[in-house]
């Protein structure tokens, strides 16, 4: 469950009304569109913070308010919510129009400790109309308000931020201390927003930031904001509590505050020119896979994902589903005879069809499960064993002479076992020890204080690795290689991924022999577990030690 509070405190530019109760093309008003979407997904607890002169507009729309007289109010109120709070919090503007998906991935998909939607847009010291922030390396390292300065922001807040259970008293405690200094004359101090440092536009990690198209600029994000901000606040205070507020966005989604008429219908116009379940789908595709994965599964595996969400089906089953055609796939290789082995490699293909269709269907449906998880990991090191136990049955049982006659090839699938499950040891292992990896501090600075200097990284170098020695040099040249997109994609097929071993083995099985799928495996295998070994050695030796205590 989610709690959320939305503020309804900025005024359009006549002072009458409130930007959450403009009225959108299709009738009703935008908070009452958004109080809408965060009902369907399950935030029952929802609580609106007004004005007092808007409470009477606001309850027209059924609206349940909380009157407030200003911004230390709003503070306060959040306060005393986040205090109470037993689950996550959504702190949201009334006036924000998003597609629902861009909540629902808030309310079911972050585990971040906190996470605010933003975009990437150009920033422009004379038109800047939204709060602006600095991303590096996928998280908030710097916020900013009218009494907060930004060094060299390259993204800004769109009104949206969510905190965890485990934060909510963090939260709190930056809202008692804004509201604080907002009672205080000169306690926010108005700031100028920008300062120019380093100009690294682009270090924002590997996050997915929106990029504004052309049309919808034109209307959206050009009114700026003269109400009072307690969300922009209090992803300050948040920010400069030394908490991890993760950045997300999207290239299609729109998330954004409408603060007059003309803003209010380009969103809707906006809102409905997307079809937000294929950008669903295409969540669902994991950006990692490698190049078998993406190029001849992915392409089509997610329609099936979604055909099997939509009649109810659930990620466990069709993991079993998988593994009973790998079950199939070995009766058919143990037979011996050619069109076995072509109808077992067909068959091999599509267990991980359907082994790439689960997770896609579980990110589909949002159907998470630690035993789901396990059940995926267990059966796709079954898969393998069952079928290299059926390609060892059908060598020796095939005809003497034949094409199929690999010979006693029993004891390399023996090694091929051994090497595997020594293989994903190591690989536990090593994800397990990067996992005890103490997390980058963050650092805390005082909310009072209005730049952000102490947040200060050096100037990042392009031109050559930091460090010394050639485990640096390495490093520096596995990212760089990153972007060139041949590198790219043999990184990532000469580490032998699931996907390559599955496509190995069913087409040397289905036009050579056992024999030859086995070399071929252990072979392949020799050169992806030294390129792995010597890349994790190289790693490890650019990481700093730690001191026992």
């Amino acid at each position: 469950m989610t709690l959320a509070v939305v503020l309804a405190t900025e005024a359009v530019a006549s002072g009458s009304t409130p930007t959450a109760g403009l009225t959108l093309p299709g009738g009703g008003a935008v908070v009452t569109r958004l109080l809408a979407q965060l009902e369907s997904l399950d935030v029952a607890d929802r609580r609106v913070i007004a004005r007092p002169e808007f409470a009477a507009t606001l309850r027209e729309h059924g609206c349940e308010v909380v009157e407030s007289k200003g911004l230390a109010d709003d503070l306060r109120e959040i306060a005393r919510v986040a205090r109470a709070a037993k689950e996550p919090m959504l702190v949201v503007h009334g006036d924000v129009i998003a597609h629902r998906e861009v909540f629902a991935r808030l309310v079911y998909n972050s585990k971040a400790p906190a996470s605010a939607v933003v975009a990437r847009d150009h920033v422009n010291d004379d038109e800047l109309t939204r709060p602006l922030i600095r991303i590096s390396k996928g998280r908030i390292a710097s916020a900013g308000s009218p009494y907060h300065q930004v060094t060299d922001p390259n993204a800004v807040f769109r009104g949206v931020l969510r905190v965890s259970q485990e934060e909510t008293d963090t939260l709190a405690q930056a809202a008692e201390k804004l509201a604080e200094l907002a009672d205080k004359p000169d306690g926010l101090t108005e700031i100028s927003p920008v300062r120019h440092l380093w100009q690294n536009p682009e270090d924002t990690g590997d996050i997915e930031i929106e990029q504004g198209d052309g049309d919808r600029n034109s209307a959206l994000a050009t009114t700026p904001i003269t109400g009072d901000d307690a969300p922009t606040l209090l992803v300050v205070g948040l920010v400069r509590s030394g908490v991890k507020v993760t950045g997300r966005g999207n290239a299609t989604l729109l998330c954004e505050r409408v603060l007059d008429q003309t803003q209010a219908d380009a969103a809707q116009r906006a809102i409905d020119a997307v079809d937000e379940d294929k950008v669903r789908l295409s969540a669902a595709v994991k950006n990692n896979d490698g190049f078998f994965t993406t190029y001849a599964v992915s392409t089509y595996s997610r329609y099936i994902a979604r055909w099997c969400g939509k009649r109810g089906w659930t990620p466990n089953g069709v993991t079993a589903i998988s593994m009973g055609i790998s079950v199939v796939a070995a009766y058919f290789f143990s037979t011996g005879q050619r069109w076995g082995m072509i109808l077992g490699g067909v068959s091999l293909y599509f267990a991980f069809v359907f082994d790439c269709v689960d997770g896609q269907l579980a990110r589909y449906t949002r159907q998470f499960s630690t035993l789901g998880a396990w059940l995926d990991a267990t059966f796709d090191r079954a898969k393998e064993y069952t079928v290299f136990a059926g390609l060892a049955a059908g060598s020796t049982a095939a005809a003497v002479g034949s094409s199929v006659h690999g010979g006693d090839v029993w004891y390399l699938a023996a090694i091929a076992i051994t090497v595997q499950t020594c293989r994903h040891m190591v690989d536990f292992a090593f994800g397990a020890s990067k996992r005890r990896r103490p997390p980058e501090p963050i650092p805390v600075v005082p909310l009072g204080t209005p730049g952000d200097s102490a947040l200060d990284e050096p100037e990042p170098s392009k031109s050559r690795p930091k460090g010394s020695g050639i485990s640096h040099f390495a490093v520096w040249l596995s990212a760089r290689s990153e972007k060139i997109q041949v590198f790219h994609w043999f990184k990532k097929m000469i580490v032998l991924p699931i996907g390559e071993r599955f496509a190995l083995i069913a087409l040397t099985a289905a036009l050579f022999n056992a024999h030859v799928t086995f070399i071929a495996l252990l072979s392949w295998g020799a050169v992806a577990g030294a390129y792995t070994v010597i890349g994790r050695i190289l790693r490890s030796l650019t990481q700093p030690r730690s001191v026992a205590s």
